[in-house]
Protein backbone atom coordinates (compact mmCIF):
# COMPACT_ATOMS: atom_id res chain seq x y z
CA UNK A 1 0.00 0.00 0.00
CA UNK A 2 1.12 3.62 -1.08
CA UNK A 3 0.18 6.56 0.58
CA UNK A 4 0.11 10.11 -0.76
CA UNK A 5 -0.93 13.45 0.23
CA UNK A 6 -2.82 15.71 -2.40
CA UNK A 7 -2.89 19.39 -1.84
CA UNK A 8 -4.82 21.91 -3.54
CA UNK A 9 -7.65 19.56 -4.95
CA UNK A 10 -9.66 21.95 -6.70
CA UNK A 11 -13.84 21.38 -6.27
CA UNK A 12 -16.74 22.79 -7.93
CA UNK A 13 -18.77 24.68 -5.88
CA UNK A 14 -21.66 23.10 -6.26
CA UNK A 15 -19.99 20.05 -5.04
CA UNK A 16 -18.77 20.76 -1.91
CA UNK A 17 -17.36 16.81 -0.14
CA UNK A 18 -17.06 15.61 -3.60
CA UNK A 19 -13.72 15.07 -3.53
CA UNK A 20 -13.29 11.52 -3.84
CA UNK A 21 -14.20 11.94 -7.36
CA UNK A 22 -12.17 15.27 -7.93
CA UNK A 23 -9.31 13.22 -6.79
CA UNK A 24 -9.92 10.24 -8.89
CA UNK A 25 -10.55 12.24 -12.16
CA UNK A 26 -7.37 14.38 -11.57
CA UNK A 27 -5.38 11.13 -11.08
CA UNK A 28 -7.08 9.24 -13.67
CA UNK A 29 -8.02 6.41 -11.27
CA UNK A 30 -11.37 4.73 -10.23
CA UNK A 31 -12.71 6.01 -6.95
CA UNK A 32 -12.74 2.64 -6.01
CA UNK A 33 -8.75 2.59 -6.36
CA UNK A 34 -8.68 4.89 -3.58
CA UNK A 35 -8.46 3.96 -0.39
CA UNK A 36 -8.43 5.81 3.54
CA UNK A 37 -9.04 8.83 1.68
CA UNK A 38 -9.40 11.77 4.87
CA UNK A 39 -9.38 15.46 4.50
CA UNK A 40 -6.69 17.45 6.35
CA UNK A 41 -8.08 20.73 5.81
CA UNK A 42 -10.03 22.12 3.41
CA UNK A 43 -10.77 26.27 2.31
CA UNK A 44 -12.59 28.42 -0.07
CA UNK A 45 -10.35 29.43 -3.27
CA UNK A 46 -11.70 32.82 -4.27
CA UNK A 47 -8.66 33.90 -5.97
CA UNK A 48 -10.62 33.82 -9.42
CA UNK A 49 -13.60 35.98 -9.43
CA UNK A 50 -16.44 35.15 -9.90
CA UNK A 51 -15.53 31.61 -10.05
CA UNK A 52 -14.44 30.25 -6.43
CA UNK A 53 -13.86 26.34 -5.59
CA UNK A 54 -13.62 24.48 -2.75
CA UNK A 55 -9.81 23.18 -2.38
CA UNK A 56 -9.04 19.78 0.16
CA UNK A 57 -5.80 18.87 1.34
CA UNK A 58 -6.22 14.87 1.57
CA UNK A 59 -4.62 11.91 2.41
CA UNK A 60 -4.85 8.64 1.04
CA UNK A 61 -3.76 5.37 -0.12
CA UNK A 62 -3.17 3.46 -3.04
CA UNK A 63 -2.50 -0.45 -3.97
CA UNK A 64 -0.02 0.67 -6.75
CA UNK A 65 2.84 4.07 -7.34
CA UNK A 66 2.08 6.60 -9.02
CA UNK A 67 4.30 9.32 -10.37
CA UNK A 68 3.89 12.64 -9.62
CA UNK A 69 4.35 13.81 -12.80
CA UNK A 70 2.22 15.92 -15.23
CA UNK A 71 -0.07 18.75 -14.78
CA UNK A 72 -3.05 16.39 -13.69
CA UNK A 73 -0.39 15.47 -10.24
CA UNK A 74 0.92 18.86 -9.38
CA UNK A 75 -0.36 18.70 -6.00
CA UNK A 76 0.29 14.89 -5.56
CA UNK A 77 3.59 13.60 -2.93
CA UNK A 78 4.22 10.74 -1.35
CA UNK A 79 3.22 10.60 2.46
CA UNK A 80 3.14 8.68 5.51
CA UNK A 81 0.29 8.53 8.44
CA UNK A 82 2.98 9.05 11.15
CA UNK A 83 1.89 11.65 14.04
CA UNK A 84 2.95 13.28 16.97
CA UNK A 85 0.43 12.90 19.75
CA UNK A 86 0.37 14.64 22.94
CA UNK A 87 0.84 11.51 24.77
CA UNK A 88 4.71 11.37 23.18
CA UNK A 89 5.26 14.96 24.59
CA UNK A 90 8.15 14.42 26.57
CA UNK A 91 6.46 17.62 28.83
CA UNK A 92 3.41 15.86 29.65
CA UNK A 93 3.35 15.60 33.49
CA UNK A 94 6.08 17.70 34.21
CA UNK A 95 4.86 20.05 36.26
CA UNK A 96 3.85 19.09 39.69
CA UNK A 97 0.40 20.65 40.99
CA UNK A 98 -1.71 20.41 44.37
CA UNK A 99 -4.44 17.78 44.09
CA UNK A 100 -7.17 20.46 44.05
CA UNK A 101 -7.18 23.52 42.13
CA UNK A 102 -8.91 26.78 42.40
CA UNK A 103 -9.57 28.63 38.64
CA UNK A 104 -10.78 32.15 37.93
CA UNK A 105 -12.70 32.66 34.80
CA UNK A 106 -15.03 30.50 33.11
CA UNK A 107 -13.77 31.78 29.80
CA UNK A 108 -12.15 29.27 27.32
CA UNK A 109 -8.74 29.22 28.96
CA UNK A 110 -10.58 28.96 32.44
CA UNK A 111 -13.42 26.05 31.22
CA UNK A 112 -10.73 24.34 28.75
CA UNK A 113 -8.54 23.75 31.90
CA UNK A 114 -11.08 23.07 34.18
CA UNK A 115 -12.38 19.85 31.91
CA UNK A 116 -8.25 18.76 31.44
CA UNK A 117 -7.59 19.12 34.70
CA UNK A 118 -10.39 17.42 36.23
CA UNK A 119 -9.84 14.21 33.61
CA UNK A 120 -6.68 13.91 34.79
CA UNK A 121 -8.05 13.57 38.10
CA UNK A 122 -7.72 16.52 39.71
CA UNK A 123 -10.28 18.53 41.97
CA UNK A 124 -11.43 21.86 40.77
CA UNK A 125 -13.45 24.90 41.49
CA UNK A 126 -14.69 27.08 38.93
CA UNK A 127 -15.02 30.57 40.29
CA UNK A 128 -16.95 32.96 37.12
CA UNK A 129 -17.89 36.38 38.45
CA UNK A 130 -20.99 36.99 35.58
CA UNK A 131 -23.81 34.22 35.38
CA UNK A 132 -23.89 31.60 33.38
CA UNK A 133 -24.45 32.07 29.87
CA UNK A 134 -28.35 31.83 29.57
CA UNK A 135 -28.90 34.14 32.20
CA UNK A 136 -25.82 36.73 30.85
CA UNK A 137 -27.61 36.42 27.43
CA UNK A 138 -30.94 37.83 29.02
CA UNK A 139 -28.87 40.53 31.08
CA UNK A 140 -27.05 41.82 27.40
CA UNK A 141 -30.69 41.81 25.44
CA UNK A 142 -32.42 43.71 28.23
CA UNK A 143 -28.88 46.05 28.46
CA UNK A 144 -29.66 47.05 24.54
CA UNK A 145 -33.44 48.24 25.50
CA UNK A 146 -32.80 49.81 29.08
CA UNK A 147 -28.62 51.00 28.84
CA UNK A 148 -28.72 49.98 32.91
CA UNK A 149 -25.40 48.44 32.65
CA UNK A 150 -24.54 44.88 34.70
CA UNK A 151 -21.11 45.63 35.25
CA UNK A 152 -20.35 41.37 35.83
CA UNK A 153 -23.13 40.44 33.08
CA UNK A 154 -22.38 41.75 30.10
CA UNK A 155 -20.65 41.66 26.48
CA UNK A 156 -17.17 41.09 28.22
CA UNK A 157 -17.76 38.83 31.32
CA UNK A 158 -20.08 35.71 32.31
CA UNK A 159 -19.80 32.46 31.08
CA UNK A 160 -17.99 31.69 27.95
CA UNK A 161 -16.02 34.91 28.40
CA UNK A 162 -15.46 38.06 25.39
CA UNK A 163 -15.58 35.35 23.05
CA UNK A 164 -19.03 33.98 23.50
CA UNK A 165 -20.69 37.30 22.31
CA UNK A 166 -18.34 37.48 19.32
CA UNK A 167 -18.03 36.50 15.72
CA UNK A 168 -17.04 32.81 16.94
CA UNK A 169 -14.59 31.85 14.69
CA UNK A 170 -12.56 29.16 15.68
CA UNK A 171 -9.52 29.73 13.05
CA UNK A 172 -5.85 30.69 14.25
CA UNK A 173 -2.49 30.77 12.81
CA UNK A 174 -1.31 28.61 15.28
CA UNK A 175 -1.91 24.67 14.91
CA UNK A 176 -0.78 22.67 17.19
CA UNK A 177 -1.56 19.43 19.31
CA UNK A 178 -3.48 21.60 21.67
CA UNK A 179 -5.43 23.45 19.24
CA UNK A 180 -6.53 20.04 17.84
CA UNK A 181 -7.74 18.93 20.81
CA UNK A 182 -9.81 21.80 21.49
CA UNK A 183 -11.61 21.36 17.98
CA UNK A 184 -12.34 17.61 18.96
CA UNK A 185 -13.41 18.44 22.38
CA UNK A 186 -15.75 21.02 20.30
CA UNK A 187 -17.10 18.32 18.29
CA UNK A 188 -17.79 16.01 21.10
CA UNK A 189 -19.91 19.06 22.40
CA UNK A 190 -21.80 18.83 19.17
CA UNK A 191 -20.27 21.55 17.10
CA UNK A 192 -19.74 20.18 13.30
CA UNK A 193 -16.85 18.34 12.60
CA UNK A 194 -15.73 20.04 9.82
CA UNK A 195 -14.16 22.67 12.45
CA UNK A 196 -11.41 20.23 12.59
CA UNK A 197 -10.66 20.19 9.00
CA UNK A 198 -12.07 23.59 7.46
CA UNK A 199 -9.31 26.16 7.60
CA UNK A 200 -11.81 29.24 8.78
CA UNK A 201 -14.08 27.50 11.13
CA UNK A 202 -16.68 29.55 12.78
CA UNK A 203 -19.92 28.63 14.70
CA UNK A 204 -21.64 32.00 15.75
CA UNK A 205 -22.79 32.97 19.15
CA UNK A 206 -26.24 30.96 19.09
CA UNK A 207 -24.10 27.86 18.54
CA UNK A 208 -21.76 28.87 21.43
CA UNK A 209 -24.09 28.87 23.61
CA UNK A 210 -24.95 25.26 22.89
CA UNK A 211 -21.96 24.11 23.46
CA UNK A 212 -21.17 26.03 26.69
CA UNK A 213 -24.24 24.24 28.36
CA UNK A 214 -22.86 20.77 27.20
CA UNK A 215 -19.13 21.81 28.42
CA UNK A 216 -20.92 23.29 31.59
CA UNK A 217 -22.31 20.28 32.09
CA UNK A 218 -19.57 17.80 31.28
CA UNK A 219 -17.49 19.95 33.90
CA UNK A 220 -19.70 19.05 36.11
CA UNK A 221 -20.24 15.24 35.69
CA UNK A 222 -16.42 14.97 36.39
CA UNK A 223 -17.12 16.48 39.32
CA UNK A 224 -16.16 19.71 39.30
CA UNK A 225 -17.79 22.33 41.21
CA UNK A 226 -18.67 25.70 39.27
CA UNK A 227 -19.42 28.83 41.22
CA UNK A 228 -21.14 31.67 39.22
CA UNK A 229 -21.85 35.19 40.98
CA UNK A 230 -18.35 35.02 42.30
CA UNK A 231 -15.69 37.11 42.31
CA UNK A 232 -11.81 37.58 43.16
CA UNK A 233 -11.20 40.28 45.14
CA UNK A 234 -7.74 38.97 46.67
CA UNK A 235 -4.90 36.84 46.72
CA UNK A 236 -2.38 36.53 49.51
CA UNK A 237 1.10 35.48 48.93
CA UNK A 238 3.51 33.99 51.59
CA UNK A 239 7.05 33.15 51.26
CA UNK A 240 6.70 33.54 47.50
CA UNK A 241 4.06 31.37 46.99
CA UNK A 242 -0.26 31.38 46.55
CA UNK A 243 -1.36 30.83 50.28
CA UNK A 244 -5.29 32.01 50.06
CA UNK A 245 -7.60 33.48 47.56
CA UNK A 246 -10.82 36.49 49.00
CA UNK A 247 -13.77 35.51 47.05
CA UNK A 248 -17.06 38.06 47.03
CA UNK A 249 -20.61 36.70 46.28
CA UNK A 250 -21.50 39.50 43.75
CA UNK A 251 -24.90 41.44 41.80
CA UNK A 252 -24.29 45.26 40.39
CA UNK A 253 -26.73 47.98 40.67
CA UNK A 254 -29.02 49.08 37.54
CA UNK A 255 -26.04 51.58 37.47
CA UNK A 256 -23.55 49.45 36.78
CA UNK A 257 -21.70 49.70 40.31
CA UNK A 258 -20.19 46.67 41.92
CA UNK A 259 -21.57 45.71 45.21
CA UNK A 260 -21.68 42.65 46.98
CA UNK A 261 -24.70 40.36 47.15
CA UNK A 262 -26.51 41.50 50.60
CA UNK A 263 -26.65 37.55 52.25
CA UNK A 264 -22.80 37.82 51.29
CA UNK A 265 -21.64 40.79 52.32
CA UNK A 266 -18.45 39.91 53.57
CA UNK A 267 -15.62 38.80 51.33
CA UNK A 268 -14.31 35.52 52.88
CA UNK A 269 -10.89 33.71 52.31
CA UNK A 270 -10.15 30.41 51.88
CA UNK A 271 -6.68 28.50 51.41
CA UNK A 272 -5.87 27.94 47.82
CA UNK A 273 -2.16 25.89 47.08
CA UNK A 274 -2.78 26.07 42.99
CA UNK A 275 -4.40 28.70 41.67
CA UNK A 276 -4.77 29.43 37.66
CA UNK A 277 -5.99 32.61 36.46
CA UNK A 278 -8.18 32.89 33.37
CA UNK A 279 -9.41 36.20 33.41
CA UNK A 280 -9.89 37.65 30.06
CA UNK A 281 -7.81 40.78 28.65
CA UNK A 282 -10.70 43.32 29.99
CA UNK A 283 -10.64 42.16 34.03
CA UNK A 284 -8.87 45.45 34.98
CA UNK A 285 -8.88 45.48 38.56
CA UNK A 286 -7.43 41.82 38.55
CA UNK A 287 -4.23 43.36 37.24
CA UNK A 288 -4.91 46.46 39.34
CA UNK A 289 -4.87 43.95 42.70
CA UNK A 290 -2.12 42.24 41.19
CA UNK A 291 0.38 44.46 41.03
CA UNK A 292 -0.95 45.75 44.44
CA UNK A 293 0.64 42.53 45.80
CA UNK A 294 3.71 42.62 43.90
CA UNK A 295 3.00 39.92 41.31
CA UNK A 296 5.18 40.71 37.78
CA UNK A 297 3.33 41.98 35.26
CA UNK A 298 4.75 43.95 32.15
CA UNK A 299 3.37 46.49 29.63
CA UNK A 300 3.19 45.14 26.16
CA UNK A 301 1.71 46.29 22.81
CA UNK A 302 -1.78 46.13 21.84
CA UNK A 303 -3.85 47.77 19.26
CA UNK A 304 -6.82 50.22 19.28
CA UNK A 305 -9.23 51.75 16.11
CA UNK A 306 -13.15 51.40 15.34
CA UNK A 307 -15.51 49.43 13.82
CA UNK A 308 -16.54 49.60 10.23
CA UNK A 309 -19.71 48.62 9.01
CA UNK A 310 -20.53 47.71 5.30
CA UNK A 311 -23.08 46.26 2.93
CA UNK A 312 -22.51 42.82 3.12
CA UNK A 313 -23.42 42.91 -0.69
CA UNK A 314 -20.48 45.36 -1.48
CA UNK A 315 -17.81 42.96 0.40
CA UNK A 316 -19.46 39.88 -1.26
CA UNK A 317 -19.64 41.95 -5.30
CA UNK A 318 -15.61 42.27 -4.42
CA UNK A 319 -14.74 39.33 -2.95
CA UNK A 320 -15.93 36.80 -4.92
CA UNK A 321 -17.11 38.24 -8.21
CA UNK A 322 -20.56 38.60 -9.53
CA UNK A 323 -23.19 36.25 -10.17
CA UNK A 324 -21.72 33.80 -7.55
CA UNK A 325 -24.26 32.31 -4.99
CA UNK A 326 -23.46 33.08 -1.32
CA UNK A 327 -25.99 30.10 -0.23
CA UNK A 328 -23.06 27.74 -1.34
CA UNK A 329 -20.16 30.18 -0.30
CA UNK A 330 -21.47 31.87 2.88
CA UNK A 331 -20.71 35.42 3.42
CA UNK A 332 -17.27 36.80 1.93
CA UNK A 333 -14.86 38.22 4.49
CA UNK A 334 -11.65 40.46 3.69
CA UNK A 335 -8.41 40.51 5.14
CA UNK A 336 -6.45 43.78 5.07
CA UNK A 337 -3.08 45.60 6.16
CA UNK A 338 -1.08 48.20 5.07
CA UNK A 339 1.75 49.91 6.37
CA UNK A 340 0.87 53.55 7.30
CA UNK A 341 2.47 56.87 8.34
CA UNK A 342 6.03 56.76 5.91
CA UNK A 343 5.63 52.49 7.58
CA UNK A 344 6.34 54.16 11.55
CA UNK A 345 2.69 52.58 11.55
CA UNK A 346 0.05 50.28 10.20
CA UNK A 347 -3.52 49.56 9.75
CA UNK A 348 -5.05 46.08 9.67
CA UNK A 349 -8.46 44.23 10.04
CA UNK A 350 -9.29 42.56 12.81
CA UNK A 351 -12.30 40.03 13.69
CA UNK A 352 -14.05 40.43 10.69
CA UNK A 353 -17.74 39.43 11.06
CA UNK A 354 -19.42 38.82 7.88
CA UNK A 355 -23.12 39.16 7.78
CA UNK A 356 -22.93 40.22 11.25
CA UNK A 357 -24.02 43.02 14.04
CA UNK A 358 -22.13 45.74 16.19
CA UNK A 359 -22.71 45.28 19.54
CA UNK A 360 -21.81 47.80 22.92
CA UNK A 361 -18.35 46.67 24.68
CA UNK A 362 -17.84 47.85 28.11
CA UNK A 363 -16.38 46.30 31.60
CA UNK A 364 -16.10 49.69 33.57
CA UNK A 365 -19.66 52.16 34.15
CA UNK A 366 -18.91 55.43 32.14
CA UNK A 367 -16.93 53.92 29.41
CA UNK A 368 -17.93 52.63 25.30
CA UNK A 369 -16.09 50.37 23.46
CA UNK A 370 -17.76 48.39 20.14
CA UNK A 371 -17.54 44.59 18.98
CA UNK A 372 -18.73 42.98 16.34
CA UNK A 373 -20.54 39.48 16.60
CA UNK A 374 -22.62 36.81 14.29
CA UNK A 375 -24.88 34.29 14.21
CA UNK A 376 -23.73 31.08 12.68
CA UNK A 377 -25.83 31.18 9.50
CA UNK A 378 -23.79 34.80 8.78
CA UNK A 379 -26.77 35.90 7.03
CA UNK A 380 -27.79 39.58 7.90
CA UNK A 381 -27.36 42.63 5.58
CA UNK A 382 -24.16 44.22 7.14
CA UNK A 383 -20.41 43.35 7.41
CA UNK A 384 -18.64 44.81 9.97
CA UNK A 385 -14.74 44.57 11.22
CA UNK A 386 -12.24 46.23 13.35
CA UNK A 387 -9.90 48.47 11.40
CA UNK A 388 -7.01 48.73 14.13
CA UNK A 389 -3.55 50.56 14.41
CA UNK A 390 -1.02 49.34 16.74
CA UNK A 391 -0.02 51.14 20.19
CA UNK A 392 3.74 50.55 21.61
CA UNK A 393 4.18 49.40 25.06
CA UNK A 394 3.99 52.15 27.33
CA UNK A 395 6.93 52.97 29.20
CA UNK A 396 4.40 53.15 32.27
CA UNK A 397 3.04 50.05 33.35
CA UNK A 398 -0.73 50.74 33.63
CA UNK A 399 -0.35 53.61 30.62
CA UNK A 400 -2.13 51.35 28.15
CA UNK A 401 -4.96 50.42 30.19
CA UNK A 402 -5.14 54.39 30.57
CA UNK A 403 -4.83 55.24 27.06
CA UNK A 404 -7.73 52.81 26.78
CA UNK A 405 -9.76 54.28 29.31
CA UNK A 406 -9.45 57.92 28.29
CA UNK A 407 -10.66 57.35 25.16
CA UNK A 408 -13.80 54.62 25.98
CA UNK A 409 -14.21 57.83 28.68
CA UNK A 410 -14.59 59.99 25.70
CA UNK A 411 -16.58 58.42 23.36
CA UNK A 412 -19.19 57.54 26.16
CA UNK A 413 -19.69 61.34 26.68
CA UNK A 414 -20.07 61.66 23.25
CA UNK A 415 -22.18 59.37 22.47
CA UNK A 416 -24.58 61.19 25.61
CA UNK A 417 -23.79 58.56 28.19
CA UNK A 418 -26.65 56.22 26.73
CA UNK A 419 -24.13 53.76 25.42
CA UNK A 420 -25.24 55.42 21.90
CA UNK A 421 -22.14 55.17 19.92
CA UNK A 422 -20.43 58.43 18.03
CA UNK A 423 -20.34 57.58 14.51
CA UNK A 424 -19.02 58.90 10.82
CA UNK A 425 -18.81 57.60 7.58
CA UNK A 426 -15.42 57.38 6.03
CA UNK A 427 -15.89 59.79 3.71
CA UNK A 428 -16.76 62.60 6.24
CA UNK A 429 -13.36 60.80 8.59
CA UNK A 430 -11.37 61.57 5.32
CA UNK A 431 -12.79 65.53 5.23
CA UNK A 432 -12.20 66.21 9.05
CA UNK A 433 -16.25 67.25 9.10
CA UNK A 434 -19.40 65.75 10.88
CA UNK A 435 -21.93 64.08 8.61
CA UNK A 436 -25.44 65.41 8.41
CA UNK A 437 -27.13 62.21 8.81
CA UNK A 438 -25.60 58.83 8.82
CA UNK A 439 -26.44 55.33 7.10
CA UNK A 440 -28.53 52.50 8.43
CA UNK A 441 -26.62 50.50 11.09
CA UNK A 442 -26.78 47.15 13.03
CA UNK A 443 -25.62 48.90 16.31
CA UNK A 444 -28.22 48.41 19.09
CA UNK A 445 -28.15 51.55 21.25
CA UNK A 446 -28.29 54.54 18.44
CA UNK A 447 -25.26 56.32 17.06
CA UNK A 448 -24.65 59.83 17.45
CA UNK A 449 -23.29 62.02 14.57
CA UNK A 450 -19.36 62.71 15.52
CA UNK A 451 -15.86 64.17 13.89
CA UNK A 452 -13.32 61.45 15.45
CA UNK A 453 -10.84 64.00 14.85
CA UNK A 454 -12.03 66.19 17.87
CA UNK A 455 -11.82 63.44 20.42
CA UNK A 456 -9.62 60.24 19.49
CA UNK A 457 -6.49 60.58 19.32
CA UNK A 458 -4.74 61.97 16.38
CA UNK A 459 -1.96 59.73 15.30
CA UNK A 460 -4.78 56.60 15.48
CA UNK A 461 -6.79 58.54 13.44
CA UNK A 462 -4.07 59.46 11.01
CA UNK A 463 -2.99 56.15 10.47
CA UNK A 464 -7.23 55.44 9.69
CA UNK A 465 -7.09 57.96 7.10
CA UNK A 466 -4.22 56.04 5.28
CA UNK A 467 -5.13 52.57 5.64
CA UNK A 468 -8.91 53.67 4.76
CA UNK A 469 -7.43 55.43 1.00
CA UNK A 470 -5.17 52.22 0.97
CA UNK A 471 -8.33 49.46 1.25
CA UNK A 472 -10.11 50.97 -1.51
CA UNK A 473 -7.68 50.29 -3.60
CA UNK A 474 -7.79 46.55 -2.84
CA UNK A 475 -12.28 46.78 -1.86
CA UNK A 476 -13.41 49.70 -4.69
CA UNK A 477 -16.30 51.38 -2.77
CA UNK A 478 -14.86 51.08 0.93
CA UNK A 479 -14.64 54.46 1.19
CA UNK A 480 -17.82 55.84 -0.20
CA UNK A 481 -20.04 52.93 1.76
CA UNK A 482 -18.62 52.86 4.72
CA UNK A 483 -19.58 53.81 8.36
CA UNK A 484 -17.16 53.68 11.08
CA UNK A 485 -18.72 53.04 14.37
CA UNK A 486 -16.32 53.90 17.02
CA UNK A 487 -14.12 53.16 18.98
CA UNK A 488 -12.34 49.38 18.96
CA UNK A 489 -10.21 49.35 22.11
CA UNK A 490 -10.19 46.08 23.20
CA UNK A 491 -8.45 43.74 20.52
CA UNK A 492 -6.11 42.49 23.11
CA UNK A 493 -4.54 43.21 26.59
CA UNK A 494 -2.13 46.58 26.89
CA UNK A 495 -0.44 44.13 30.14
CA UNK A 496 0.97 40.48 30.59
CA UNK A 497 1.50 38.92 33.37
CA UNK A 498 5.04 37.63 33.55
CA UNK A 499 5.31 33.61 33.51
CA UNK A 500 7.70 30.82 32.73
CA UNK A 501 6.43 29.46 29.69
CA UNK A 502 7.85 25.99 30.09
CA UNK A 503 5.34 25.86 32.95
CA UNK A 504 3.00 28.41 32.62
CA UNK A 505 3.50 29.78 36.18
CA UNK A 506 4.15 33.40 37.84
CA UNK A 507 7.60 34.27 37.05
CA UNK A 508 7.67 35.35 41.29
CA UNK A 509 5.03 33.76 42.25
CA UNK A 510 4.63 29.95 42.62
CA UNK A 511 1.29 27.98 42.55
CA UNK A 512 0.20 30.84 40.35
CA UNK A 513 -0.73 30.18 36.71
CA UNK A 514 -1.65 32.58 34.30
CA UNK A 515 -3.48 31.97 31.44
CA UNK A 516 -5.16 33.29 27.77
CA UNK A 517 -5.52 36.73 26.95
CA UNK A 518 -5.80 38.43 30.07
CA UNK A 519 -2.23 37.00 31.06
CA UNK A 520 -1.36 38.48 27.77
CA UNK A 521 -0.38 34.80 25.78
CA UNK A 522 -3.29 34.12 22.95
CA UNK A 523 -5.37 35.54 20.93
CA UNK A 524 -8.76 34.15 20.53
CA UNK A 525 -11.09 31.59 21.28
CA UNK A 526 -8.93 28.59 20.72
CA UNK A 527 -5.59 29.95 21.38
CA UNK A 528 -6.92 30.65 24.85
CA UNK A 529 -8.69 27.52 25.23
CA UNK A 530 -5.25 25.94 23.95
CA UNK A 531 -3.65 27.29 27.05
CA UNK A 532 -5.79 25.68 29.35
CA UNK A 533 -5.29 22.22 27.64
CA UNK A 534 -1.65 22.75 27.87
CA UNK A 535 -1.87 23.59 31.36
CA UNK A 536 -3.61 20.52 32.34
CA UNK A 537 -1.08 18.31 29.79
CA UNK A 538 2.02 19.32 31.93
CA UNK A 539 -0.08 19.07 35.34
CA UNK A 540 0.91 15.95 37.63
CA UNK A 541 -0.14 15.44 40.53
CA UNK A 542 2.26 16.36 43.77
CA UNK A 543 2.85 12.83 45.81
Amino acid sequence: MFTYRYRELSVALAKKGKYREALAKELRLHPEEIFNLQVERFSLDSRRKGDPKWSYNVIFDLKREVRATGNHAKGLVAATRDKETLESDPQKNSVAMPGHVDVIGAGPSGLWAALHLLRKGFAVDLYEQGKCVEERFRDIRRFFVDRNFNAYSNVLFGEGGAGAFSDGKLNTRTRNLFVEQVLHDMVDFGVDESVVTFAKPHIGTDRLVLLLRELRAEITRLGGKIHFNTALEDIEIKDGRIAAIQLKNVIANPDGVKQSNAGAAIPHWQPCEALVLAVGHSARSIYEMLHARGVALESKAFAMGVRVEHPQALINMRQLGLNVDTKLTGSAEYFLATPTLNKSSSAYSFCMCPGGVLVPCASEPGTLATNGMSYSRRNGPFANGAIAVPIAASDKLFGGLEFQRKIESDAYAVGGKSYAAPAQSIKAFLAHREDKSLPKSTYPCGLVQSNLWDWMDKTICKSLAEGFQNFDKKIPGFIEEGLIVAPETRTSSPLRMSRNNETLESVNTKGLFVLGEGAGYSGGIVTSAADGVRLAHYAKKEQ
